[in-house]
Parts: structure tokens; sequence; C-alpha cells
């Protein structure tokens, strides 16, 4: 099969990445055609991988990135990837071998149909063409209204797949315009949609608390004085969210999704719900569980709806006594992870942010402030262990050679903990920073309260820093956050080398203090 027009197409788009794990028919032909066109591939040690890089590397670059393998096992090793890049809205090419439709030889060695395992959750599923305008059609339905994994096997097919969920038709609600000049006290609460979204912009000019899902984080500079921080819907009551929301006498909602929501109640008893026309939200997530569905605002509406919302003026003193009223009382611990996020953010400015999933995920949300969503990547809607350091480095190819942070527990990085070797041979600038605190810690908290085993939650040391430095890593221990500093100065020295932190977790004050959090 010819793949020379279908590379031409992915490099002209500005595609040069590819991850995977290839086989010796098509995907190693359609490899070395995108190399022949200017491109690389990078070879994962598990597929999975592969699609978390192409999704963080494409949400950087805004340009296609792609992951390959084989059919059959390989497609389902690499399903786990598709499923979060799915659930974080991150856009990506996804290409197997496969069967043809019509198969008639008999032959079934690793016989999988790849629709049947992945069709509630892919934005497309498409079959080959080297038509020209192939990869912008595909590339376009991975970036539409919500963002994720499109699908093409390297097998013609004739026939349309239709099996993919519809979009979510939009509701009528009660006019938005007499809702917002009737409140005086109108706080925003905005989505991931407000990443891509052309009013965006607009949002520094409110004087009113605007919070983002912690998946939107980012979206408004952090550093700004109108931003509230993350909302939830399950922040305990010192949190901004419980402490501003009730001063609020309506809360509009923008392009916020079910699944960016940890609560299934409405944040606020006054609460308008809009988002973007021609939504696919049900791809992914069932349609708002908050008892409506959105109304569809064109981006004529949300020019109005923002110059309405222009003229409210309230809340930024109690903003700012919200954030300083959480951070001293998260401050009793000093070699607690907002010590490490305040050392990290002061002595890496502009770095990336990558935080796996965790209890020092709840800190992030809280402490790891940012000037734009792009600095900060994660598995916030998907929670999904491990999935970190594919993100990370499919973010430190991106952005290199400015530094990339994961945050990271030590659970989380026995999943893919080989893979760190492709930050190694690239000489990435990669800093791996472990929360070690001995257990699956975001688990342990309730095992503590309902008297459950902690044995199946507690992780062994294994001498990771040995394992680290083997792979030629540069490798340091961090008891503390004084000592965490001084380490982030010698790897700063050092010239950013790949390299990986252990920083200590009093285990149970960990889980005491997260739980002021969340």
């Amino acid at each position: 099969m010819a793949f020379e027009s279908f590379a031409q197409q992915f490099t002209k788009l500005g595609g040069t990445r590819v991850f995977g794990v290839p086989g010796g028919g098509p995907s190693l032909e359609l490899i070395t055609q995108i190399e022949n066109d200017g491109g690389s591939f990078l070879a994962t040690g598990h597929e999975a991988v592969a699609a978390l890089m192409a999704g963080a590397h494409a949400r950087q670059t805004g340009a296609p990135a792609a992951c390959v393998t084989i059919k059959g096992p390989g497609f389902m090793n690499l399903s786990p990837g598709l499923l979060c890049n799915s659930y974080e809205g991150y856009p990506c090419l996804s290409i197997s071998e496969a069967y043809p439709p019509d198969e008639s030889t008999g032959r079934r060695h690793k016989w999988l149909n790849h629709l049947d395992v992945a069709s509630t959750f892919l934005r497309g599923f498409h079959g080959f063409s080297e038509i020209g305008g192939t990869v912008e059609t595909l590339w376009a339905e991975a970036t539409q209204e919500c963002p994720g994994p499109v699908h093409m096997e390297l097998v013609p097919r004739a026939e349309t797949v239709n099996e993919l969920p519809r979009a979510m038709q939009a509701a009528t609600q009660p006019d938005w315009r007499k809702q917002i000049a009737a409140a005086s006290c109108p706080a925003l609460l905005i989505g991931t949609w407000a990443t891509r979204a052309p009013w965006r912009a607009q949002l520094a000019s409110l004087n009113i608390p605007v919070f983002t899902t912690a998946a939107a984080k980012g979206a408004l500079s952090e550093h700004l004085p109108q931003s509230a921080g993350i909302c939830t819907g399950d922040g305990k009551p010192g949190t901004p969210e419980k402490v501003l929301l009730p001063q609020a006498d309506l809360l509009i909602c923008l392009g916020v999704r079910s699944g960016e929501m940890l609560s299934p109640s409405a944040p606020h008893a006054n609460t308008l719900w809009v988002d973007a026309p021609g939504l696919h939200e049900n791809r992914v997530f069932p349609d708002n569980v908050f008892g409506t569905r959105a109304s569809a605002l064109t981006d004529a509406e949300a020019t109005e709806l923002f110059a309405a919302l222009q003229e409210k003026n309230w809340g930024l003193e109690a903003i700012a006594a919200a954030h300083a009223h959480l951070q001293d009382a998260m401050s009793g611990w000093e070699d607690s992870p907002l010590a490490a996020m305040r050392t990290a953010s002061q002595r890496l400015p502009g770095a990336a942010h990558i935080v796996d999933t965790g209890n020092f995920t709840v800190w992030s949300e809280h402490f790891l402030r940012v000037e734009h969503h792009l600095d900060l990547t994660g598995t916030p809607n998907g929670r999904y262990l491990g999935a970190g350091l594919g993100y990370a480095l499919g973010t430190a190819f991106a952005r290199a050679p400015k530094p990339s942070v994961l945050w990271i527990g030590d659970g989380g990085i026995r999943a893919n903990l080989a893979e760190l070797s492709l930050a190694v041979d690239h000489k990435l600038p990669l800093l791996v920073l472990v929360m070690r605190d001995g257990y699956l810690g975001s688990i342990r908290g309730r095992a503590r309260k309902l008297g459950w085993s902690q044995q199946p939650l507690t992780l062994p040391d294994h001498r990771l820093l040995r394992v680290a430095e083997a792979m030629g890593l540069a490798t340091w221990d961090a008891p503390n956050a004084s000592a965490l500093d001084a380490v982030i100065q010698q790897w700063q020295r050092a010239g950013n080398p790949p390299a990986l932190i252990e920083y200590h977790l009093a285990p149970d004050i960990y889980v005491d203090m997260t739980e002021q959090l969340r």
C-alpha cells in the first residue's frame, strides 16, 4: 500500500512526531514514508504511552501527532491511552493495522473488532484513504469541540461508520440576559471550552470571581485578581469555592461538562448553564447530570454575555482573602506538597507542569498556580494513575529546551517507569518529582476511616533512585523542602538533564492535611 500522499499531508499540516510500537507490515511502511517527508518516529515500550505522548504533543503544538500500532493486542494496548486523551480532551490521530472489513481468507490471527472496543470514546473511526485532504479532515474531527482521538485503520473502508454517538442537543433555558441583568453578584465557572474558545481573551476584563474546573486550570491566568481558583463541587469548607460561591446570587457555568465536576450536585442553587453549539460531549461522558442541559452560546451571544458581565463589579477583595486564608491554613506543615510546589514555581518560572493522580493532585489544584492552560497537563477528568509519565514525555518533546516537571507519586511511577529511557536517550529537560509517602495515599484516608486493610495500599521501597540512576537519569534525594530547593538548583546548574528526585512526605500528616482540601 502506498502512503506517500498521506505522509505528505501529515507533515504539511505541521505533523512532526509519531509514537508507537509498529509491526512489520503497513504500519512500518507508513512510518517510513513519514520519515522520508521529514517527520520522526519514537518507539515506546507500551502502546498506551504512545497514545498519551501523541495527545500531549498535539495539545502543546496545535499540530497533528500520531500513535501507530498493530492490530488486535496492539490496538487493545493503545486503547487506555486513547481513553485518557478522550477524558481530557487531548486530540491525536490513532492509526493501526487491521483486517479488512470483507476479510474472507479465514485468517483470524490477532483478530479483534477495533470499533467494538473503542466506539464509545473515539471522536471518529475511519478506513485508510490517500485522497487529498484526508489528514486535514481527520485532524478537524479530532480538534472539534470536544477534542479527542480519531482512529484510522490501515485498510480501506467503503462504508461510513455511523455507530458513533451523535451530537448532544442543546436545551432551551430561561433568558440568560434577564438572569444576568437581575444578578448583583454573579460568579463565573468556566470549563475546558474556554481553552479553545475565541471569547477566552475577555475573561481578563471581568471584575467578578472567575472559577475554573480542574481541567480548565490556566484558561484564565491564575495570577490575576479575578481568578478564584478551581471548583470541583467537592471542596472542603476552607476552599475558595465554599467560601465565595455562597456570596454569589448567580453562577454562570460556561462550557462546564459533567465529567469535569466531581460532585453530581449543581455547584450553586441558582445556576445558568451555557455551552458550545453542536457539542459532542456524549461521546465520552453522559449528558449533563445536573438536572438540565446547557443552552448553546454562539460567538455573537458570547460577546453580548461578556459585555453584560463587564458591568458587574464585586468579590475581588474576597477572592484575595479566600486564597490567603487557605494558604495560611495549609502552611503549618513545613515539608508539605505546598512547600514543594512553591519552591518549584519560584525556581522554574515558565516550566510546564504535568500532574499525575494522587493526593498531591488536590494540592496542585490550589497551589500550583499557572499563567496559561498549556503550562499544566494532567488527568483531572479521568484520574488515571500513571498516565502522567506519558503526558510528561510528550510535553517535554514539544516544549524543549524549556523544562518540564512531572509530579507523580510512588504508586503512579511504577506503571511506566521504563519509558523514562526516552528522556535519557533524547536528553530531555524533564524533572520527575516523586511524591513519596509509601502508600497509595489517596485511597488510604478512606481505609483508615472505615477500618479497612491498608496492606494492599502499602508500597515497599524498591530503591527507585538506584533504578533511575541505572537508567541514566540524574538522581537526588530530597527529605524535606529545603533539600528540594537545593537539589533543584543543582539540577539547573547541571543544565536541566533528565532527572528524578524523591521528595519525602510524612504519610499520616499528608492524609490529614489533604482532607482539609477535599
